[in-house]
């Protein structure tokens, strides 16, 4: 092999290097920013608890964004104490209240499209299906209460499940939260009110059921979880602990027009 030819040989193993090393480094890159991270976040998910301590939770899932407190209102006891603490990951925004340290409920919303989680596990193997991908209709068979609310600007649904012993004696409600992905079939209706959501007083058009198409359509991005100490199902969902969309667009005002926020209600990968 004369001189030309090692030179051109060398160039090649030196090019095809460089090759690796960039193809390596962009691999790297989508894994901690893709699929990586969401296979990451799924676990930590798994890790939520009731009966937790918010240092617990401040570990999990890093410092809280927000942190609220009951506010003055006519919809509120006067006796209530809570601390809602939301924490904005890169799939899910996450919200913890606390009673004194401990967690008495949590939710999650699923924000990525191209994310979602399994929530088997979470309900003790009594559901089956993906927060963020499945609808109603695919995730209960039966409900212990059904909620729609709509304004000018709003719009949310919700159902409520209980199993008692086998799930830890927590309640289940899963909702669309139109800060998360997915989509949703309106009723027709500005106010469902059915079993567990159900208000004395309330006018008796309320408790009439949303149409079994709304159920059919509307994608659950959102569950929240709490214990028998805490109950707000007669309350207006703007007091849940959820993530709200009023205080979230305080944190993304500056958002790209492009990018998988503007997607959210388009289906993704199952990465």
């Amino acid at each position: 092999m004369d001189f030309v030819e090692t030179l051109k040989l060398v160039g090649a193993v030196l090019a095809a290097l460089i090759a690796s090393r960039t193809i390596g480094s962009g691999f790297r890159t989508w894994y901690r920013k893709g699929w990586g991270s969401r296979r990451v976040w799924r676990r930590k998910l798994n890790l939520l608890a009731n009966g937790a301590t918010a240092a617990y939770m401040e570990n999990l899932l890093g410092t809280p964004i927000f942190i609220n407190e009951p506010p003055e209102s006519m919809w509120l006891d006067e006796e209530e104490e809570w601390v809602d603490r939301i924490f904005s990951t890169p799939h899910a925004w996450v919200v913890t209240r606390s009673i004194g340290e401990r967690v008495e409920g949590w939710s999650v919303t699923i924000t990525d499209p191209y994310f979602w989680w399994d929530i088997e596990d979470m309900t003790f193997k009594q559901v089956r299906g993906r927060l963020g991908r499945s609808v109603f209709s695919e995730l209960l068979d039966r409900r212990s209460g059904q909620y729609e609310s709509s304004g000018a600007r709003s719009f949310v649904y919700a159902e409520s499940v209980r199993f008692g012993n086998p799930a830890g004696y927590q309640t289940f409600i899963f909702m669309h939260n139109q800060e998360g992905v997915g989509t949703f079939k309106h009723s027709g209706r500005a106010d469902v009110r059915v079993g567990d959501f159900q208000r004395p007083g309330d006018p008796p058009e309320f408790s009439v059921p949303a149409a079994e198409t709304t159920r059919a359509e509307t994608v659950a991005n959102t569950v929240i979880v709490t214990t028998h100490k805490l109950d707000f199902t007669k309350k207006t969902w703007q007091l849940w602990p959820i993530a709200a969309s009023d205080q979230t667009r305080l944190l993304h005002r500056f958002q790209r027009k492009s990018g998988w926020r503007k997607k959210r209600a388009v289906g993704g990968s199952d990465g």
